[in-house]
């Protein structure tokens, strides 16, 4: 017998109080998460206001991605350690999106910058420029070139830049050393390198040293780049500079954006001194 004391509801009525569908609470109903508190003639459905509170409960642990299997659990033996546990690992759970929406804002904020940076250089002029200190995570790249090898190592770069939540730059840059670059080997980089925004202690560390760079914006393709770079190079030595360090390609307008490799605009900075 039901407490004459007690308010009851109907389904239409309580789902209007909680804010959903009569299908939900039907749902709810069928799967044993939320059951009306009696039945009543012809099957209708009644509900009071004690069970508003349980459907808070609810819609707390639903909106913090618990699935109904274990809200069922909890819903059928409530304590308080058992609700602390879910919402903690909720908790981490929300830390880690979190971190990977800051992370695509960052990389969204970069690549548009990017972009207008690149549409609005001046190709194939060469010039000197100060830069700041910069963070690289870099993957070493096989000799001889190897596309099965690379494309493993690009996998493998991806899982570790994901597993420590670094913020990687896209697409790749590349990095030539300096003694390659002496040897005048312009066409197939020592390492893939993601700009990363803050220090890390990293084996995979790259430091690109706060200094000068004689810098020049190539457009075309890959294939093309040995001219722009002995472009370069003669800029170098007819302005009385020496190469201090390593150069650093930067894709600036690349196939994230258009589909004609003509049409591609990469940074190359390399590290000079005066003579």
């Amino acid at each position: 017998m039901q407490n004459p004391n007690t308010q009851y509801f109907t389904t239409s009525e309580f789902a209007k109080i909680c804010g959903v569908t009569k299908h939900t609470l039907f749902h709810y109903d069928k799967i044993g998460v939320l059951k009306p508190e009696f039945m009543g003639k012809n099957d209708y459905r009644y509900y009071t206001m004690k069970q508003f509170y349980q459907f808070e409960v609810i819609s707390i642990l639903k909106e913090a991605g618990t699935p109904l299997k274990e809200i069922k659990a909890y819903i059928q033996d409530q304590k308080p350690g058992y609700f602390i546990s879910i919402l903690q690992e909720k908790q981490q759970q929300l830390e880690k999106e979190r971190l990977k929406i800051e992370s695509m804002e960052k990389l969204l904020t970069s690549t548009i910058q990017m972009t207008n940076d690149a549409l609005n250089a001046s190709y194939g002029i060469p010039s000197i420029e100060m830069c700041e200190e910069e963070y690289f995570i870099t993957m070493k790249l096989p000799k001889p070139k190897n596309d099965r090898e690379v494309l493993i190592r690009i996998r493998e770069h991806f899982e570790y830049c994901n597993k420590l939540h670094f913020y990687c730059e896209l697409p790749f840059g590349c990095i030539i050393d300096k003694a390659t670059l002496e040897s005048g080997n312009y066409t197939y980089p020592d390492y893939y390198s993601n700009k990363i925004d803050t220090y890390h202690d990293s084996e995979r560390l790259h430091i690109k040293p706060h200094g000068m760079y004689a810098i020049l914006y190539h457009k075309g393709s890959y294939q093309d780049l040995t001219s722009s770079y002995e472009m370069l190079m003669e800029f170098i030595s007819q302005n009385n500079l020496k190469l201090s360090g390593n150069s650093y390609e930067k894709d600036m307008l690349s196939y994230l954006a258009v589909d004609n490799p003509q049409e591609y605009v990469i940074k190359i900075s390399i590290q000079v001194d005066a003579i």
